[in-house]
């Protein structure tokens, strides 16, 4: 099947950016150090971060995002995980429609928040940093499972599967680079009946990029940091579609 893959169908894309750091912060152990750091962020970048969550055993940050409509979004921004802390900067979501969130140069807040993590706790290691981008690819009527299927070359592969994920490991510049694709919903009618009209069906295909340092023991310097972010914004989407389409 010939879909063809482009930036304008994109109708979501959430960027994270993941550290793994050692030895682990513990939400427990380093209380108050990351309480204080958490209202660092608050501070520095409102548009993202907007109110501390603070549990037993966890800790994050979530903002409520304005969208056209008066509709809301609420979403994590940041949350401390077991390898580390996890950052999300949405720059499209769907909610009825596609809504452009008004966050500017996400790797600079990305990059200001990781030297102020190290400079708070000097005494740990980054052994990776990460960042994942994830897609939603509208294939408005077209049901996407059958594009996605179209890829097998087995006949009664594609005319009898029900769901299909795809993940493929392409390491490339001393970098992890981990694709998945799979087949979803960009929207949906609820309904009693499982017949769902076709028109009232909207299919997707999210494609998830997850790019990433290969395993090192030392602490990753500034200029090695840098190199994957460079990397990840070179890659996705321009690159990653021209791999989707097979135009290379």
């Amino acid at each position: 099947m010939n879909y063809q893959f482009d930036k304008e169908n994109i109708s979501q894309h959430i960027v994270k950016f993941g550290v793994h750091i050692q030895p682990a912060i513990s939400p427990k152990d380093d209380k108050t150090k990351l309480q204080d750091y958490c209202n660092w962020l608050i501070g520095q970048f409102p548009e993202v971060f907007e109110t501390l969550v603070v549990g037993p055993n966890q800790l994050q940050i979530q903002k409520v995002f304005a969208l056209a409509g008066s509709k809301r979004l609420e979403l994590p921004t940041f949350v401390l995980t077991v390898r580390g802390p996890v950052f999300t900067l949405p720059q499209r979501v769907f909610i009825d429609q596609a809504h452009d969130l008004d966050i500017s140069d996400k790797d600079k807040i990305f990059r200001r928040a990781l030297d102020e993590l190290r400079t708070r706790f000097s005494d740990r290691k980054i052994l990776r940093v990460g960042v994942v981008h994830e897609f939603v690819f509208d294939t408005g009527q077209i049901n996407s499972l059958e594009i996605i299927a179209s890829n097998l070359k087995n006949d009664l592969w594609r005319e009898t599967v029900k769901n299909l994920r795809i993940l493929l490991e392409m390491p490339r510049e001393e970098k992890n680079v981990n694709l998945e694709i799979r087949p979803t919903y960009v929207s949906r009618v609820a309904t009693s009946s499982e017949n769902v009209p076709i028109q009232d069906v909207r299919f997707g295909i999210i494609v998830n990029v997850d790019i990433n340092n290969q395993q090192i023991k030392d602490d990753l310097t500034k200029a090695q940091i840098n190199d994957i972010l460079i990397f990840a914004n070179d890659y996705a989407p321009e690159e990653l579609i021209k791999f989707l389409n097979s135009e290379y």
